[in-house]
């Protein structure tokens, strides 16, 4: 029950910031100068860094968690893999369909301190932001047992970076990551909330006898 209600505080959250920011409320003001606060690059190590972040924290990093946690983990690891992977496939399309929706323009980033460069697709919510907040919930909430917490830990630690990542290169406003956090955790909280139903698909994993 306490995920459904996370869920839907979630979400719900989720739909007032939308509001907001399609109705140009006085928050677009404070995005802008907080996001050029953000959006610093200093032209030294952090700028590679960040950008490293952006490019490979989300797909790159949390494919791979859920290869790792599949393939070598045991009964827990592969049950969270699975939660990972179904949460993962709703929030591709639903953020896709959101972003189109609210079409809000990525910031107008001057070429200097623009890193990353040609993303032209709408900015809200933002969608590494959504994936990587997901996983962080998922892990940090299903797989958190003696030695486990470490493990979630540095990957909440790591979505934290690449959240941040996206606006110190320019991609993003602090609202697009706010967005995709609410959706994505949203999300993530209500397909935890519904894993009760999911326990046939996981004894058929528990029985595939990996490790």
């Amino acid at each position: 029950m306490k995920y459904t209600v996370t869920g839907l505080t979630l979400l719900a959250s989720l739909a007032a910031l939308a509001f907001l920011v399609i109705t140009n409320s006085g928050l677009d003001s404070w995005d802008l100068k907080l996001f050029e606060k953000i959006n610093n690059p200093q032209g030294n190590i952090l700028d590679k860094i960040m950008v490293a972040l952006t490019k490979y924290g989300r797909e790159f990093v949390w494919i791979g968690v859920m290869a790792l946690l599949f393939i070598l983990g045991k009964k827990d690891a592969r049950r969270t893999a699975v939660l990972l992977t179904i949460t993962f496939l709703i929030l591709i399309p639903s953020g896709t369909i959101l972003k189109d929706e609210i079409n809000r323009h990525r910031p107008s980033t001057p070429d200097e301190k623009l890193l990353i460069k040609g993303e032209n697709d709408p900015s809200f919510p933002s969608g590494h932001a959504t994936i990587v907040s997901a996983g962080a919930f998922v892990l940090l909430t299903r797989f958190n047992r003696g030695k486990q917490i470490i493990f979630s830990l540095v990957l909440a630690a790591e979505a934290i970076l690449v959240m941040y990542s996206r606006m110190y290169v320019g991609n993003h406003y602090p609202l697009d990551v706010l967005g995709g956090i609410f959706l994505g955790a949203g999300v993530a909280a209500m397909v935890i909330a519904s894993s009760k139903y999911l326990e046939p698909l996981f004894l058929r994993i528990d029985k595939i006898g990996i490790r």
